[in-house]
């Protein structure tokens, strides 16, 4: 059971890539789904202070390398980590933030795989 958190149709969707917040979106709805893959809108954020802290620590909490990290905006409670993907989904992100988030992801794994070539010889 998770608590219902009112978050104005509206939230926040941040990129970390290598434990670093890269890049983050604002989803807006009609309706409480703000999925853009259920049709939310998207536009490219700041990711700034709080939100690039709180995205940081909830990936290192889950031990996410690369991961999305959704958020909500409370109006008492600031910011609230809702949940931490694997997985994450682009619909809507690269073009809205001008990040290319899957080259970034592309480079990390390749500087993890050159890493542990490395250490294998």
């Amino acid at each position: 059971v998770q608590e219902y958190v009112d978050k104005a149709n509206a939230d926040y969707r941040v990129f970390v890539v290598g434990g670093v917040p890269v890049a983050a979106i604002v989803r807006r709805s009609g309706h409480w789904v703000t999925n853009t893959a259920r049709g939310a809108t998207a536009e490219g954020t700041a990711v700034t202070g709080e939100l690039a802290d709180l995205s940081r620590r909830a990936a290192e909490a889950v031990g996410g390398d690369v991961v999305a990290v959704d958020l909500f905006e409370h109006p008492e409670r600031g910011l609230l980590v809702n949940e931490v993907n694997h997985s994450m989904e682009f619909r809507n992100s690269v073009d809205t933030t001008g990040v290319d988030i899957p080259g970034l992801v592309a480079r990390h794994v390749c500087g993890l795989a050159e890493s542990a070539r490395g250490v294998a010889s």
